[in-house]
């Protein structure tokens, strides 16, 4: 074979090694774009356009599988993809294969995670760690022209089990980062007088110095009215980590019995009763339904409404909840109950205050913990949540 038959062969092979590198490039782009995204919004505490605030999106990006040693792990990504986009100049080109191999080892394990830990997804997440896992192949695909592949799958391999094995003992086993905020309530307002909240002619808790009064008694709540402590929870019941601080207070009650309460304030993140909703703050259908079904209960069967409030948060599905509601009253019952205008008041007024409380976080849940104290968002665990309550209250 003559060199001019060498060149014309190697030429296509050329040709889909240079289509290859500008879509490895491209992907790279992609990734670090989103990473970048996905960073930017869990610094800012902003909410996760296509999953709403309360989702599984905020619960992943807001909890200790979101950082390494204090770093979010978006920003490591951002790095990352910057490493396989310098790998396009010559001096840099040694940067890829290793760069591709953390990708792929980091999205194995926070699959994982997702998978077998939380038993919940982030689709953004998700879409991250299918750009990455796409790109480690294209990068295998590309060596394998150069008849490299196997020196490649070496690297990118040895890079992946340092990632695993990394990424995994420094979350299991390393310092839990701090995911929650507590920050100084700010009502804005006086306690208007007869406002819903405060309707009633039970036990009052203030908090912001009074500017936000709640009649114990007359609100649906969980514990005895006469606790030494109570709390007041802002949550939507299909929230993910709504649900997952349903069991941290549980815990925390089932700690503390007597000296517990907690007022359940729903605010449900749906467009067909949630006006305030932002354009990034994509609607949970059927929440309203839900939250009106729950105070419903509350109003009828006050006896009831624990053991209902805690079959919503685990099966938070409207036409379920309705036939729960039904074993309860007749149909007729029930659609009095729900003409009830307090519900609608209230529901609102939650709304209201989850925009007040949002100035600086907008997760869900929300919990005031004493006069000048409100939790945003989830600890990194129940141990950690059970610390946290014991030391703000005193307990």
């Amino acid at each position: 074979m003559t060199r001019k038959d060498v060149r014309v062969k190697a030429a296509p092979a050329r040709k889909r090694g240079r289509a290859l590198d500008a879509w490895i490039m491209v992907l790279a782009l992609c990734g670090f774009s989103l990473n970048l995204w996905l960073l930017i919004r869990h610094v800012s505490g902003g909410g996760i356009a296509g999953c709403g605030g309360g989702s599984s999106c905020e619960e992943l990006l807001n909890s200790r599988w979101s950082q390494v040693l204090g770093v979010p792990v978006t920003g490591l990504g951002c790095l990352i993809y910057l490493g396989v986009m310098g790998s396009a100049t010559a001096k840099g080109r040694w940067l890829r294969n290793p760069c591709l191999g953390l990708i792929g080892g980091a999205a194995v394990w926070f699959v994982f995670v997702q998978t077998v830990v939380l038993g919940r997804f982030c689709p953004w997440c998700m879409a991250a760690h299918g750009i990455g896992m796409t790109t480690v192949a294209l990068g295998l695909w590309r060596d394998g022209l150069d008849d490299q592949r196997g020196s490649a799958a070496r690297t990118m391999g040895l890079a992946a089990a340092m990632a695993i094995l990394g990424i995994s003992l420094l979350q299991v086993f390393g310092p839990r980062p701090v995911t929650h905020r507590i920050d100084t309530v700010h009502a804005n307002a006086a306690a208007a007088e007869g406002a819903v909240h405060a309707r009633g002619n039970g036990r009052k808790i203030a908090f912001d110095d009074g500017r936000k009064l709640y009649d114990v008694a007359a609100l649906p709540h969980l514990g005895r009215t006469d606790a030494r402590r109570v709390m007041v929870e802002y949550f939507d019941y299909s929230c993910a980590a709504c649900q997952t601080m349903r069991g941290f207070l549980a815990a925390l009650m089932a700690k503390h019995p007597d000296d517990l309460a907690v007022v359940l304030m729903p605010v449900p993140l749906d467009g067909t009763c949630n006006r305030s909703l932002a354009a990034g703050d994509v609607s949970h259908p059927g929440s309203c339904e839900l939250a009106k079904l729950a105070l419903a209960v509350w109003r009828t069967h006050p006896a009831a409404f624990a053991a209902f409030h805690q079959r919503l948060m685990e099966h938070p599905v409207a036409p379920a909840a309705r036939t729960e509601a039904l074993k309860l009253m007749p149909q007729a019952e029930l659609d009095a109950a729900l003409r009830d205008p307090w519900i609608e008041e209230l529901i609102q007024a939650d709304i209201h205050d989850w925009v007040t409380f949002s100035a600086t976080r907008k997760n869900l849940p929300k919990l005031l913990i004493s006069d000048k104290r409100i939790l945003h968002g989830l600890p990194s665990g129940e141990a950690d949540f059970i610390r946290v309550m014991e030391h703000e209250l005193g307990l």
